[in-house]
């Protein structure tokens, strides 16, 4: 417990350093009382403080004339006390949540250096590589502010939940560990509310948040930290099988809160990160995609060459990017995928293909995989004629067959070969 006195003077030098309050003893008025009705802590003589006309907070005078003595519940107080682990993860969190990115001179000014000697963030619970059965046990362990797909756990800090097997397309981006998130909204054009408005918020904040992914039959995982660095608008369909506009959030892993621990090519896309929203829906549409919409009235070769030129026009201005990042150059034009998928009429381009060429899934969908002939990791361009659709068997070969030089060479022939044919 300690005096209304002994409290202002230790909050006042940190609420003008850290929180810009012009007049430090009046500002430690508000956690002071604030603390009391958030069941925190108790206060002595409540009673005979005399409050503000509005209720809100007692009046200086009656702060300094009672002189009330205020702290932690004794119960509280003793198990942070005897587990240093459950106050550090405390202090992290809340250093996370309202003090990110840290001040330098934080840690020593709270007296908390010893207490989170090193790195800081190792303090904070959960941490990654935790599994559990299922999406409730993590509430059940952690807590939540009412969350499913999108939220904060009892931390306030944000988690996003992946479920392989869940309605949501959900994937990694090829040639890099990064992460393609869809938003939150299971059907209907989706918005900036609930949890796609603390991805925007966290995006533009440039803060790290948990991702957590659940594989086929498997547990729950936190898998990682992850930054948001960027924002895409595309089609996709919803739990309704109606087609929706659908925010896909580009996240990079990271492995903790730090920045100093952030790789280059993380830092890079942050840096060129505005948060605006890249918005791809105008360059295709579900009729591209969808041979059930597709539009009478437009022949397949201006289907093909309209998409195509989007393609073309997004290449060129990525190239003109005067600093590109991973997300620039791997997240893949929609429109050029759907126009190899357009070109291809439901069957594998490879001349060479023994396998399956017209088999489907249990949706009735073709099983076909767009491919780049040359990888965008070796500086292939994301544009229909370096691109082929190539059943799972000849996408295998091209892979890790024992031919696959030769293999390469004669898709990207073939590529030109088709896309040259598409446009007569």
């Amino acid at each position: 417990m300690q005096s209304w006195s002994a409290t202002r003077d230790a909050l006042a030098p940190l609420l003008e350093k850290y929180a810009q309050v012009d007049n430090g003893a009046d500002g430690a008025r508000y956690p002071f009382w604030a603390l009391k009705h958030d069941d925190l802590w108790i206060l002595g003589r409540a009673e005979d403080l005399i409050l503000t006309s509005r209720k809100r907070r007692p009046t200086p005078e009656s702060l300094d004339q009672v002189n009330p003595v205020g702290g932690l519940r004794e119960n509280d107080y003793a198990r942070l006390r005897s587990q240093p682990e459950t106050a550090a993860s405390t202090a992290a969190s809340l250093i996370l949540r309202y003090f990110y990115p840290l001040p330098p001179d934080l840690l020593k000014d709270f007296g908390l250096h010893e207490l989170l000697a090193g790195r800081w963030a190792d303090a904070l619970s959960p941490k990654p590589g935790e599994s559990f059965k299922d999406h409730d046990a993590i509430l059940r362990a952690y807590g939540s502010q009412k969350m499913a797909r999108i939220g904060c756990l009892a931390d306030g800090i944000l988690s996003a939940f992946s479920d392989e097997k869940g309605p949501y397309d959900d994937s990694r981006i090829p040639d890099t560990n990064w992460i393609a998130y869809v938003g939150d909204g299971l059907s209907g054009d989706q918005e900036i509310t609930d949890g796609n408005k603390l991805m925007a918020e966290y995006q533009i904040a440039r803060r790290p948040l948990r991702f957590w992914h659940k594989p086929y039959q498997g547990p729950f995982s936190f898998e990682s930290w992850a930054v948001i660095v960027q924002r895409r608008l595309r089609w996709g369909v919803g739990k309704d099988k109606k087609w929706r506009r659908e925010f896909l959030w580009v996240l990079a892993p990271v492995p903790s809160p730090e920045r100093e621990t952030w790789s280059a090519e993380a830092l890079e896309a942050l840096d060129a990160d505005t948060g605006a929203l890249h918005d791809d829906t105008g360059t295709y549409r579900p009729s591209d995609v969808d041979p059930q919409l597709q539009d009478a009235s437009e022949s397949d070769r201006d289907a093909y060459r309209r998409l195509a030129q989007n393609a073309e026009a997004n290449a060129n201005r990525r190239g003109q990017l005067k600093k590109s990042s991973l997300a620039d150059r791997f997240v893949r034009d929609p429109s050029a995928r759907a126009a190899v998928l357009r070109r291809c009429k439901d069957s594998c381009e490879s001349p060479r293909c023994d396998g399956h060429p017209k088999e489907r899934t249990t949706a009735g969908k073709s099983i076909l995989q767009v491919d780049h002939v040359q990888d965008l990791a070796r500086g292939g361009p994301d544009v229909p004629w370096n691109m082929i659709a190539l059943c799972p068997n000849c996408h295998a070969l091209k892979t890790y067959g024992v031919n696959k030089e030769e293999l390469r060479c004669l898709l990207a022939a073939t590529a030109r070969q088709l896309h040259t044919e598409a446009l007569l």
